[in-house]
């Protein structure tokens, strides 16, 4: 919840924001690069900033455009 809440503070604020999640495998690395204690589990990262210019105004407008679903998802095994 916490991070639903901050989300939308910062939404409010006009900031885009992307929740990025951690795998295990990465926590090591991150840990010696930024100097925090080995034994802290990473569990997700809050990225937040600015829009590129127009970015909001696109989506708004309808603007952002997908591949359609049967060309973007793949399923190990699938006979399609």
């Amino acid at each position: 919840m916490a991070q639903y809440h901050l989300w939308t503070a910062l939404e409010a604020e006009g900031c885009a924001c992307n929740l990025q999640h951690y795998n295990p495998i990465v926590d090591q690395r991150v840990a010696g690069e930024w100097n925090f204690p080995q034994e802290w589990e990473l569990q997700a990262q809050l990225v937040f900033g600015g829009y590129a210019e127009g970015a909001r105004e696109a989506v708004e407008k309808g603007g952002k455009q997908q591949q359609p679903i049967e060309e973007r998802l793949f399923i190990h095994g699938s006979k399609a």
